[in-house]
């Protein structure tokens, strides 16, 4: 076992029997099954944020997350003598959903389906409880400053450790006051009322807005590179290329807006709000074929680091789309997996028509242009010319999909 983290292992309440490396981790089998340690980079907000979510999904009877555990102090974080952080998860035994594997992908989608549906569930309780365990924080901070205070030290120091103006010392100190519990701090069960917004008509628009606005800004980026590369008088084999595609891309995207557009007015009965209002609730927000581990009749879902709250058919068609990307667009495998999760969760006509906005959008291409940007163009890397290859290839399969797709549900 590492002397490194040996002193880290001991802040946390579990006995080890081995210990083996994993990719950038270190695997533990403990008398209490499974662990994972992991260094920690992110941030410490969103951990607590994604500790308060797991344990309501345990709560409420779903144990195959990976959740968080704290050390023997009550802190999600544990630094080792050189001042990294580490952080202490549930480990799941078994494989990576296989792509290629019919029964894989549909055990996957099944799996995604019933964390929607407690996803559904628990997402305004876990608003309230992130938003109790925030002010419980915020006033413990407090107690520290006046602690510190009482201690003699000056209110300059004060600021300058606790990164807080003068003012707003004053003012925060005087609303822990009006505040005080002598319960012990922590995360759940604070009596402090909790003003917490339940208009999803308000949400469905905010989330509208957010995808309409996040497919106009990838066109204007698109459009942006265009003109930074017709201006180019050298052009390699990645720009002739792209030059050549891209009317036909940045077409598609308008088209995908004006569909949009017509989901948030109910033009033809399509409805936006409707759709949002069946499937509001926590995402996964990165559910694809790695964060999906299968063992026998058991699946785990594990990092949750960009999960939120909103539409859930996003995390669908993230793992659809990545399934067909890796199955040449097969539309008779999309249409199973629309069917696997269809037993759990109803798919309307509604929630084909905006899965077909998010699939008609051309993501990839915006990527690769996106990436080409960014990237050092006096050195560009052959496997920029590569991806746009793939991509081409890609769109004429997703086309040929889409044409089936538009029949298939008569859209």
């Amino acid at each position: 076992m590492s002397e490194k983290l040996a002193e880290v292992f001991e802040q946390y309440d579990i006995e080890i029997l081995s210990a083996k490396k994993g990719r950038g981790a270190t695997i533990l089998t403990t008398t209490e099954g499974m662990r994972i340690l992991e260094p920690f980079r992110g941030s410490v907000t969103r951990l607590e944020q994604e500790y308060v979510l797991k344990e309501l999904f345990f709560k409420a009877a779903s144990d195959n997350l990976d959740r968080i555990i704290p050390n023997k102090d009550g802190q999600l974080l544990t630094c080792d003598k050189y001042r990294q952080p580490y952080v202490l998860k549930y480990y799941f035994t078994g494989n990576e959903c296989d792509m290629h594997n019919l029964d894989d992908v549909l055990h996957a989608v099944e799996a995604l389906a019933h964390f929607h549906v407690v996803g559904q569930g628990i997402a305004e309780q876990f608003s309230v409880e992130w938003d109790l365990c925030r002010q419980k924080k915020e006033l413990k901070r407090i107690e520290e400053i006046r602690k510190a205070i009482a201690n003699g030290e000056e209110l300059e120091r004060i600021t300058y450790i606790y990164e807080i103006s003068e003012k707003a010392l004053e003012t925060a100190l005087k609303q822990g006051e009006e505040n005080t519990c002598e319960d012990e701090p922590g995360c759940g069960d604070w009596p402090v009322h909790v003003n917490v917004s339940t208009n999803e008509e308000t949400d469905s628009n905010m989330q509208y807005i957010r995808i309409k606005d996040t497919f106009e800004r990838h066109n204007r980026e698109i459009k942006k590179i265009q003109k930074y590369i017709s201006g180019v008088k050298r052009k390699n084999e990645f720009e002739k290329t792209f030059q050549n595609i891209v009317n036909c891309y940045v077409q598609k995207g308008m088209e995908c807006v004006g569909m949009l557009e017509q989901m948030v007015t109910a033009k033809d009965d399509i409805s936006l709000y409707s759709v949002w209002k069946h499937h509001y609730g926590i995402c996964h927000g990165s559910y694809n074929h790695h964060n999906v581990i299968l063992d026998g009749q058991d699946a785990a879902i594990v990092h949750f680091e960009r999960f939120s709250k909103g539409n859930q058919l996003e995390d669908l068609y993230q793992f659809a789309r990545k399934a067909m990307e890796k199955n040449e667009f097969d539309f008779v495998l999309l249409e199973d997996i629309f069917r696997a999760y269809n037993r759990v969760i109803r798919l309307s006509d509604e929630d084909y028509y905006y899965l077909y906005i998010l699939f008609a959008y051309p993501e990839k291409f915006w990527k690769i242009a996106n990436s080409y940007y960014n990237s050092n163009k006096a050195f560009l890397s052959p496997k920029y010319m590569e991806k746009l290859n793939t991509v081409i290839l890609q769109e004429q399969e997703k086309q040929d999909m889409l044409e089936k797709y538009r029949g298939f549900h008569s859209l």
